[in-house]
């Protein structure tokens, strides 16, 4: 028999009310991380931009020769369509038609993909029409337009969609070619945008992710065993037509699909035109 004067404590609350009161400081604190964490996440995305951009004006000559880099579409993603025909064509390996059209696929799926983000998503300044990065020292330059970008969002980058899409592309076909043209993508497309500010770091960092996610479905989606035949058959039979169509694509994808946005805005605003009331 238990002690007569244990009756007079005061019975134990249960379970369940004894850890209420433990849970709620629980979800604040773990809410508190989060806003925490996500200060800090854009306290190094800012910081690693500064430490970029902060070279800006040390050297005329090499602040021109960045702009070149930034604004001409042979270096920044004509080289990597120049890699893909290199490993599309290598006489000792080379690829099937039904992998250079994953690769087409890949390609426009990536660019689709950036732009919904771009156009669902909160908008997200780029760090030249940004008060904060301002504030905190970011260098402009006169090499920069600004006003082209004011109304583009700047996350994700679609050059480092694009670039990194093609890049993984060229990788997954021949290695060597593959880590050259991701190298080139990362140096040449992406980080001279962060330089002059058009970029955060993690605009880079998340049209990366999006490249090379969507490139690696494309080129691994499983399809009919009878595709990869009937597909090089039917580009034995119309090569002609094929290599004429891919170097009008490729040339497209080299310039980011510049050209063909400026026909579909003409021609919208030519219907709307012919359509519109008198």
């Amino acid at each position: 028999m238990p002690p007569a004067h244990w009756n007079s404590y005061p019975a134990l609350p249960s379970t369940l009310e004894a850890s209420r009161p433990s849970q709620q400081p629980t979800v604040c604190l773990d809410f508190r991380t989060i806003l925490r964490d996500t200060e800090t996440m854009t306290d190094i995305d800012l910081t690693l931009l500064l430490t970029l951009n902060g070279w800006v004006g040390h050297s005329w000559t090499f602040d021109h020769l960045v702009a070149l880099t930034a604004y001409n579409y042979l270096l920044k993603t004509g080289v990597l369509v120049a890699l893909l025909w290199w490993c599309w064509e290598d006489r000792r390996n080379r690829a099937p038609a039904l992998t250079i059209l994953r690769t087409l696929a890949g390609a426009v799926v990536a660019i689709a993909v950036a732009r919904g983000m771009q156009n669902f998503l909160p908008p997200r300044l780029r760090p030249i029409h940004d008060p904060q990065a301002i504030a905190a020292g970011l260098i402009t330059s006169d090499n920069v337009v600004p006003e082209v970008l004011r109304d583009m969002s700047s996350f994700p980058s679609d050059h480092a969609v694009l670039a990194f899409a093609l890049a993984t592309a060229a990788f997954l076909i021949h290695r060597g070619i593959g880590v050259f043209a991701l190298a080139w993508a990362l140096v040449i497309s992406c980080l001279p945008r962060v330089y002059f500010g058009m970029h955060y770091p993690f605009d880079v960092l998340g049209g990366a992710v999006v490249g090379i996610a969507v490139m690696v479905m494309a080129m691994r989606w499983p399809l009919p065993v009878v595709a990869a035949p009937r597909v090089a058959q039917w580009v034995e039979d119309h090569r002609s037509l094929f290599y004429a169509a891919l170097f009008l694509f490729t040339y497209q994808m080299a310039t980011l699909f510049v050209d063909t946005r400026n026909l579909v805005r003409a021609g919208s605003l030519v219907l709307k035109l012919m359509f519109a009331q008198p």
